[in-house]
């Protein structure tokens, strides 16, 4: 037994968290050693004397924060089908979503995040549920170095994490008012990194600065996608988003991810522009891409209660000797939160559309897929006790699971 937990924990290392093989390590190593002596400079003698180094700074009661986060559903699906066989309808209990792990900030500047997933646990096959992970997986493990100790404009991370481009794609799950993430942009994450999570092991900078009425942030990284390397190929990926906001910020201090939900304390615009870019890389042993592209935008407009946000992207890919692949995702989703008795009401409506033209060889999901999704959400502690009640409505050609279903979701953060 010991022997195979030893050998599973280092093909985990080596398969995950071996954040040793970026080509941009000997950057992140200059930056994180400068970090260190700026925050070390110091007008105070006496500190300066007590504490002359970074690394004597660290604070023990913040190093590790543990974490656990259930979200169990309850669905009945109706005229779920295939080509060949019409499915029955049924109640299905899952665990849709188990997360596990921690975070921590051990000195004043530097951060981290571990976490594991047990996704779709006890799902059954022939429900109209859309996902793509089950079992024990890393989310993700990454690292964040402040790299200015009077400014939010400079942080490095590194690790496993998103390559963000888009508002869907980097905001965070449990804060969102559809009863799940739109399938749409799951057709976006798949495009750029050959995964549905969209995860992958890079290296990025982010930064954040407010004034008064307007406020800009950004995050551009470069990541490594294992789905598209080749012996001729290492499928570089290169992402960029931008984030104007008007009127109260989004956010006050900066973060990787952004929440979903202002709890009626914003009066704000957010207007974002991302991209994504690589040159080349492997479909498989005979397939090989000359190029890779999306871009698109989003927005984001909260009024006390009332939120909308929506975003627009098109990706592009060419491989020689075959037609190129076109597609366009989308979503619109507007909510109303008020305040009852205490806790937060959330009726939310949601659209969102995939569409996608060209050689599947290229990019193997050709036709559609659409979503209505119209609901409730129900906060009984904000995030951290959630219970939601929503009908979603699906179609298309490109998806195996077209059913409608009605949705119990209860979601517990620890």
């Amino acid at each position: 037994m010991k022997n195979f937990f030893n050998g599973n924990i280092v093909y985990l290392i080596n398969r995950r968290l071996c954040i040793c093989q970026f080509t941009g390590i000997k950057v992140f190593v200059f930056l994180f050693m400068f970090s260190g002596w700026l925050f070390s400079q110091n007008t105070n003698p006496q500190k300066e004397k007590l504490n002359p180094l970074l690394w004597q700074e660290f604070e023990g009661d913040r190093y590790f924060k543990p974490f656990v986060i259930l979200e169990a559903w309850v669905t009945y699906s109706m005229n779920e089908r295939t080509v060949e066989n019409q499915y029955a309808d049924r109640v299905d209990i899952s665990l849709r979503r188990i997360r596990f792990g921690g975070i921590g900030s051990p000195y004043p500047w530097l951060r981290y995040c571990l976490q594991l997933s047990m996704d779709r646990l006890g799902e059954d096959s022939f429900a109209s549920t859309k996902g793509s992970y089950q079992g024990l997986d890393v989310w993700n493990a990454f690292v964040t170095a402040k790299l200015s100790k009077k400014s939010d404009l400079l942080n490095l991370h590194l690790g496993y994490f998103w390559p963000q481009i888009s508002r869907e794609y980097s905001t965070v799950a449990w804060s969102q008012g559809s009863f799940d993430r739109t399938r749409a942009n799951w057709y976006l994450r798949r495009f750029m990194t050959g995964k549905g999570n969209g995860i992958e092991t890079g290296i990025a900078l982010g930064g954040l600065k407010n004034y008064n009425g307007f406020g800009f942030s950004y995050r551009i990284g470069t990541f490594e996608p294992k789905a598209y390397s080749g012996f001729e190929y290492s499928s570089r990926l290169y992402t960029g988003h931008v984030l104007f906001t008007f009127g109260q910020p989004e956010q006050n201090a900066y973060k990787y991810r952004l929440s979903g939900n202002s709890w009626r304390s914003r009066k704000g615009v957010s207007l974002g522009v991302g991209a994504s870019s690589q040159t080349n890389g492997a479909l498989n042993d005979s397939v090989y891409f000359d190029s890779s592209n999306s871009f698109g935008t989003d927005i984001l407009v909260s009024y006390t209660g009332f939120r909308l946000d929506a975003e627009y992207f098109r990706f592009y890919r060419s491989a020689s000797g075959f037609d190129d692949f076109n597609g366009t995702e989308w979503h619109v989703r507007l909510g109303y939160s008020f305040v009852a008795g205490n806790k937060y009401f959330e009726p939310v409506i949601t659209y969102d559309k995939f569409e996608g033209w060209g050689a599947k060889s290229v990019y193997k999901y050709i036709g559609d897929d659409y979503t209505v999704d119209v609901g409730v959400n129900w906060y009984l502690n904000k995030e951290k006790l959630k219970l939601s009640a929503h009908y979603l409505v699906q179609s298309g050609s490109v998806s195996p699971n077209t059913g409608d279903y009605f949705g119990l979701g209860c979601q517990l953060k620890l």
